[in-house]
């Protein structure tokens, strides 16, 4: 429990240039494309389905709550399936980074009725860190519509990055379900390995301060 003394008001002072503060997250800043492969439930067991994604990080203001300050991205990942215009996944959300605890939390909503924060831990110089939600968490949990909690219940989600030597960027998503009618849970998996094709570009108050 905190103490009541504690100050939970006061915010610290914070530098505009959120990219000099990112810790692990900065070598994410920028847009990415690639292609990848999702495993995912049918009515006759599992598929797997090829992808192109094209994915723009761009970094936000700081963002203070009281004392806690964090510096992030936020982001938009645009996906479909080779040869076709239509969406196959559309996501947005927020990469954070908490700089005095070593937390990084992923923030993300999909069009589809679902919206989950997760968190981990990882130095400021890592080249591979992993977040994680669950169901029924109070801190780093997810957020169904009626249809998907009944259908297709969402228990747990893990999103694990990783900065490669060449400058790539792979992740390994692994979204655990349970399937209406199915007595295990199903892992649906997305993974994939990106190149950075533009750079990012400043927050709004980088690029107040460097106009002077």
């Amino acid at each position: 429990m905190s103490s009541p003394d504690r100050d939970i008001f006061t915010e610290p002072e914070m530098d505009p240039v959120t990219l000099r503060h990112l810790g692990p997250l900065a070598a994410l800043a920028g847009v990415w494309e690639g292609a990848g492969l999702d495993t995912h439930p049918v009515r006759e067991g599992s598929a797997d389905d090829a992808y192109l994604e094209r994915m723009e990080l761009q970094p936000i203001d700081p963002q203070p709550n009281g004392p806690q300050l964090l510096y992030g991205l936020r982001y938009h990942l645009h996906i479909r399936k080779p040869g076709e215009a239509v969406t196959f996944h559309d996501q947005v959300g927020y990469w954070l980074w908490e700089p005095a605890t070593n937390t990084v939390m992923q923030s993300l909503t999909i069009p589809r009725g679902q919206v989950a924060l997760a968190g981990g831990r990882a130095e400021p110089d890592a080249r591979r860190f992993t977040v994680r939600a669950e169901l029924g968490s109070r801190t780093f949990g997810i957020c169904s519509g009626p249809f998907l909690d009944e259908a297709f219940r969402t228990l747990a989600y893990t999103a694990t990055l990783a900065v490669n030597d060449d400058g790539t960027l792979t992740y390994e998503l692994d979204t655990v379900l349970q399937v209406a009618g199915r007595a295990e849970p199903f892992h649906h998996t997305d993974r994939n390995t990106l190149r950075k094709v533009a750079e990012p570009s400043p927050n709004p108050a980088a690029r107040v301060a460097a106009e002077g």
